[in-house]
């Protein structure tokens, strides 16, 4: 696809382009701050990402129940405006995955981000049934989650095939390394009507492909440099500028700590007003605060 057409679909098409995922800002006692996190949506699309996606990995939204999901995807929906918005619904049950992609579609989602998991690796037939399940409940198109680190189920390019020909999937989110897999497989997942997304932020601002999208919950903390990173590589701009060797420093650095525990962290070092992420997740010790601090201070 040229740069242009690329330009073309990316406008057009759900899941394209550069989609952020920002945390859940916190208050005291672990109530949401639901200002805080209108602020990081509107930064983030003002800053030109191309779609905010909330209540996912980074978002944490296995934390927070059915009344504060719906608080937080309403307030989303507000600050990103005309920004198209989607909702991660992943759950432990299909009747819970349905019941949150529901709510989410009445509170104005333009789209649904789904990772399979239960409480052992599922199989084939049984994720084709979940992703069946949500279709025919809601007309909301469907990014897949694809997380085979950490629910065990790696999606084949066969079922999504098949899944973009029977359902509304209409996107896949994909590692964009794994230590079994260290290069991204786009064209492996290519599949007529589905947008190929990657994942990851080292990865992302080292050297992994354009593809059709860019899904990053560090672009929701520093959506200038991350939106002008994602251009210049559209654009074929030879050399990382400072801009993009900084954001690459700072996703080493969040990569060696706990994930949503780092973006916090990250978060407060950066302005966001938030505390720690819900429990179990602990808070970042204090030599992991310093080391974030130190490639935050270099931020050019």
């Amino acid at each position: 696809m040229t740069q242009g057409g690329r330009a073309q679909a990316e406008a057009s098409a759900p899941f394209t382009g550069l989609l952020a995922y920002p945390i859940t800002p916190l208050a005291d006692a672990d109530a949401l701050d639901l200002d805080a996190l209108g602020r990081l949506v509107d930064d983030a699309v003002r800053a030109g990402v191309d779609g905010v996606v909330v209540l996912a990995s980074s978002g944490d939204g296995r934390a927070f129940d059915d009344a504060e999901r719906d608080q937080v995807v309403r307030a989303a929906r507000e600050a990103a405006g005309a920004a198209p918005l989607h909702v991660a619904v992943s759950a432990p049950s299909t009747r819970q995955v349905v019941r949150h992609a529901l709510a989410a579609e009445r509170a104005g989602a333009d789209g649904l981000v789904l990772a399979p998991f239960a409480y052992a690796p599922l199989v084939d037939p049984e994720v084709a049934g979940l992703v069946r399940a949500v279709a025919d409940a809601s007309d909301l198109p469907l990014c897949f989650y694809n997380k085979p680190l950490q629910t065990g189920y790696d999606v084949t390019p066969e079922l999504l095939v098949e899944l973009a020909a029977t359902t509304t999937l209409r996107g896949v989110k994909d590692p964009a390394a794994l230590p079994s897999r260290p290069d991204a497989r786009v064209d492996e997942l290519r599949t007529e009507g589905v947008a190929v997304g990657l994942s990851g932020d080292v990865a992302l601002t080292g050297d992994a492909p354009l593809a059709d999208a860019w899904h990053t919950g560090l672009a929701a903390l520093a959506p200038a440099e991350y939106v002008a990173l994602r251009r210049s590589r559209a654009a074929g701009v030879p050399g990382p500028t400072a801009e993009a060797t900084w954001l690459h420093e700072l996703a080493r650095a969040v990569g060696v700590l706990r994930p949503v525990s780092a973006l916090h962290a990250l978060a407060r070092l950066l302005g966001v007003r938030t505390g720690p992420p819900r429990g179990p997740w602990l808070p970042v010790p204090d030599d992991g605060v310093a080391l974030l601090r130190g490639v935050v201070d270099r931020r050019p």
